[in-house]
Parts: C-alpha cells; sequence; structure tokens
C-alpha cells in the first residue's frame, strides 16, 4: 500500500456563521454610508435588501 492510498480525503472547513457575520457587518457599514449620502430609509432598506439576498445566494 502506498501513502496515498492510506490517506483520506478530508473536506475543507466552511465556517458558514463567519460568512454571516461577515456579511452582516457589511451590511452595516453599507446603510450607515447610503444614509450618508442622502438616500432615504426605503431606499437604503432596498439595497441593503438586495446585497443581503446576493451575499447569501437567493440570486445565484
Amino acid at each position: 500500500m502506498s501513502a496515498e492510498e492510506g490517506e483520506a480525503i478530508v473536506a475543507p472547513l466552511v465556517d458558514a456563521f463567519g460568512n454571516i457575520q461577515r456579511a452582516a457587518s457589511i451590511v452595516g457599514d453599507l446603510r450607515v454610508a447610503l444614509r450618508d449620502e442622502g438616500f432615504t430609509k426605503e431606499e437604503t432598506f432596498e439595497l441593503v435588501h438586495m446585497y443581503w439576498a446576493t451575499e447569501l445566494g437567493v440570486y445565484e
């Protein structure tokens, strides 16, 4: 038996919560930046909603 045959294949670890935490941080920053640029609360909500849905893979 060669060394290659005895090695187990290990799938890479995916940290789903880390990705969501990163996206939530970006969303918070995006919301503040949009409000600073003069967007209304409604416009900001729609833009942040689109970003969040895209980040979570809704539009893939």
